[in-house]
């Protein structure tokens, strides 16, 4: 190869003046952005989520308040039923006693009634054998 004839070709071009070359402006496309309506958040799938997650809360309350008025009242209905039978249990206790105070009066008037009986049979006798 000849690179001599090379050398000698790229020696004949002159170098080219950048400088005096003028860019041109470049060219932008011109984009128009939409106008996007403002989307509220109460109108998406989230607000609708959020609702019912405060309506299942509201809920919730409403039925842990009914169930704490429910125990208050059983609490309160279980108090009166202590107390009654707490004075059944007294009652009991009071017929218990007069029960066996009564069985000892009743045997006493028992042995006094057999006591006057026999005193009420043998004093005529007595009044006849001591007569004869």
């Amino acid at each position: 190869m000849d690179f001599d004839a090379l050398k000698n070709l790229s020696a004949s071009f002159k170098p080219i003046d950048i400088s005096r070359i003028a860019m041109p402006e470049p060219i932008y496309p011109k984009i128009e952005m939409p106008e996007l309506p403002i989307i509220d958040p109460e109108d998406t799938i989230m607000g609708d989520i959020k609702r019912k997650i405060e309506e299942q809360n509201n809920l919730t309350t409403q039925q842990i308040n009914i169930l704490v008025e429910q125990n208050k009242l059983l609490a309160d209905n279980y108090n009166k039923l202590k107390e009654m039978y707490d004075a059944q249990a007294e009652s009991y206790k009071a017929a218990q006693e007069d029960l066996k105070s009564s069985r000892r009066y009743n045997t006493i008037m028992m042995i006094i009634a057999a006591v006057a009986m026999i005193a009420a049979i043998t004093g005529p006798i007595v009044t006849i054998l001591v007569s004869q």
